[in-house]
């Protein structure tokens, strides 16, 4: 009795995993789960769009500090000049420095007009936009102010551009 017990039992057994194995479904592989949805991507976005700033307040800043420095060499090189005290520059490299300098500005606002433009017309972005409008504008007027040899009221003007950067950035926090 015992062995035609034990002997039904493996029979059972055999068969149950034997159905089992039979009734598994031949149809298409099972799809991955979406890797990121709507929400992970614009939050993705919106991190890109944070640190895009970062990176622009960065640049500002550096570049406002070295501007601060070269336009009082400058300052003090041109009163030297109308002096005619000797001078650290000469007239030309005075005139190479306001060149190289007028050209980092207009670098520099074609850096605000792209960044404006980016967070304009990305979706992800785009709730973000008012916090930033007009910075392409403050960049246009540095680069007048600069391409008039008024370094120091670019860099005041380059300076609101940083404030509203810094504004458009907690914003986004």
């Amino acid at each position: 009795m015992k062995k035609v017990f034990i002997l039904v039992l493996a029979c059972i057994l055999i068969s149950i995993t034997t159905a089992a194995s039979q009734t598994r479904k031949r149809g298409s592989a099972k799809r991955p789960a979406p890797s990121t949805t709507f929400a992970e991507k614009q939050q993705a976005e919106i991190r890109a769009g944070c640190v895009r700033i970062a990176v622009q307040i960065k640049a500002l800043t550096q570049f406002l500090y070295l501007l601060g420095g070269i336009s009082k060499t400058i300052e003090s090189a041109e009163q030297a000049t109308r002096n005619r005290e000797p001078s650290q520059l000469t007239p030309e490299q005075i005139e190479q420095t306001k060149v190289k300098i007028k050209e980092s500005v207009r670098n520099v606002r074609v850096g605000l007009d792209e960044l404006e433009r980016g967070f304009r017309f990305n979706p992800a972005l785009t709730t973000f936009y008012p916090y930033l409008s007009g910075v392409a504008v403050i960049g246009k007027t540095a680069e007048n102010q600069a391409a008039g040899n008024n370094f120091d009221e670019s860099g005041r003007s380059l300076i609101r551009a940083v404030n509203k950067l810094t504004d458009a950035l907690v914003a986004m926090r």
